[in-house]
């Protein structure tokens, strides 16, 4: 069943591929390309900004300020 489910798969995104690659004109793909790209970029960008140096650096951050239970808000 599995390998049916595989097969299918490929088979539709074969078909997928063929049909977008015959419909598409240059500037099109070029578009989408790089709005691609784009995201990647992004998706870089916010996993860099959570980094084990950035989550360190925050966390430490938190705990100089006195962490949620501080003295500052308790009257």
């Amino acid at each position: 069943m599995q390998l049916l489910g595989l097969i299918l798969l490929a088979a539709s995104s074969w078909y997928l591929w063929k049909l977008t690659s015959n419909f598409l004109d240059e500037p099109t793909k070029k578009e989408l390309s790089n709005s691609f790209n784009n995201l990647k970029d992004k998706f870089q960008e916010s996993k860099q900004s959570f980094s084990k140096e950035k989550i360190s650096e925050a966390w430490e951050k938190y705990q100089d300020e006195g962490g949620a239970l501080s003295n500052k808000d308790k009257k």
